[in-house]
């Protein structure tokens, strides 16, 4: 992987799922790691610089919202975007006002490369 691949951190706990989606960006030229609940990922991110963040709502230990909130209150997390990838439609307002985009599962991974083109940095 190109040392300037934009980095994303994939956080959900469906292994199947991670793997998937972590192959099909890591092929589209992404820089993946996966954690697997928000703790595991709030740990990686103080290691490892970050462009994106694709976040679950639902997960042990830390699940999506007790994410946020805990990225919200460090101002170097605040700066990395975060879309939420959840099957669950009723939870976009308070993703919106944690400060994230939302995307609905089933992914469309057109839709999805789309949101991330939109939401990487252009430095990154």
């Amino acid at each position: 992987m190109d040392k300037s691949s934009p980095r994303i951190l994939i956080v959900d706990d469906a292994p199947d799922f991670c793997e998937s989606l972590k192959w099909l960006l890591d092929y589209e030229g992404y820089d993946c790691t996966v954690a697997f609940n928000g703790k595991i990922a709030i740990d990686l991110l103080a290691d490892r610089e970050t462009h994106l963040i694709l976040l679950d709502w639902e997960m042990p230990v830390m699940n999506g919202a007790e994410f946020l909130k805990n990225r919200n209150r460090r101002r170097s997390l605040r700066k990395i975007p975060v879309i939420v990838l959840s099957g669950a439609p009723q939870i976009e307002r308070a993703v919106v006002t944690l400060g994230a985009k939302f995307l609905q599962k089933p992914l469309d991974y057109v839709r999805l490369l789309g949101a991330i083109g939109v939401a990487l940095p252009k430095t990154a």
